[in-house]
């Protein structure tokens, strides 16, 4: 369960919560639509602020420019019913949060991570937007693969930059995507320099892309009753598929 995470992550002791945050305060400070409010009430169990790392409670900077403010990053555990709408939730929970969280989503045996960039709004004024909002497949605490139990090494605090919590949070968001593109080449690696890691995030966008255009054909080609049709289908579904394959060993 999630313990190992936590375990992995070694966050110190000054920087536990454990406070509870109460399913409304999402209501109220995001615009739910009828079916967020349904995640919430019937998949969410229950949402705590486990850690909180600030300059208060760990020796890393505050950070912030013209584009984005990270004074904290607030480490999140929601609790799950069910995982019918997982992503989602995820989706909600970093756009109603004006700092990074590092978001933990429980349903045991397993749980999944998701992280977020944050930056101000060019179109509206104090508001803030969640980029690339990342959340990685399910990991059960009791046999993990062996890229996530090199995902999970990777998250000591100890390891990772102290600089500031803008440096900090891009080596959580690093992980996850490397984490990601293991899912396809197979190895967990991490880069050490940002053209290296931006690089692989491109590819790694390629890839979902043809992921997409593989899932939106497959879904056609279930409906898909004219043999010629099937015939094509089927043509263009190998065709991206050896494409995935080719990308995928760039990562």
């Amino acid at each position: 369960m999630t313990d190992v995470l936590y375990s992995k992550m070694a966050i110190p002791e000054a920087c536990h919560l454990g406070k509870r945050v109460f399913k409304k305060l999402f209501a109220e400070n995001a615009s739910l639509t009828a079916a967020d409010k349904r995640a919430f009430s019937e998949d969410i169990d229950t949402v705590t602020w486990q850690y909180t790392l600030k300059p208060s409670t760990i020796p890393i900077s505050a950070y912030e420019d013209e584009e984005r403010e990270y004074h904290e990053v607030a480490i999140l555990q929601v609790n799950l019913k069910t995982r019918k709408r997982t992503r989602r939730i995820a989706e909600v929970i970093h756009r109603s949060i004006p700092y990074p969280v590092f978001l933990v989503l429980n349903h045991s045996p397993a749980f999944a991570v998701s992280v977020a960039h944050k930056r101000f709004s060019k179109a509206e004024k104090d508001a803030i937007v969640a980029e690339d909002i990342q959340l990685t497949d399910w990991i059960d605490s009791a046999t993990p693969s062996e890229s996530q139990v090199a995902f999970l090494e990777s998250l000591a605090l100890s390891g990772l930059p102290h600089t500031h919590f803008l440096d900090l949070y891009s080596a959580f968001v690093h992980r996850l995507s490397a984490l990601d593109a293991a899912r396809l080449s197979g190895r967990f690696s991490l880069y050490d320099s940002v053209e290296q890691q931006e690089l692989r995030q491109r590819r790694l966008d390629s890839c979902r892309a043809i992921e997409q255009q593989i899932a939106e054909l497959r879904s056609i080609l279930k409906k898909e009753t004219q043999f010629n049709n099937q015939v094509d289908l089927n043509t263009k579904i190998k065709r991206l598929e050896h494409q995935l394959h080719s990308e995928s060993t760039l990562l």
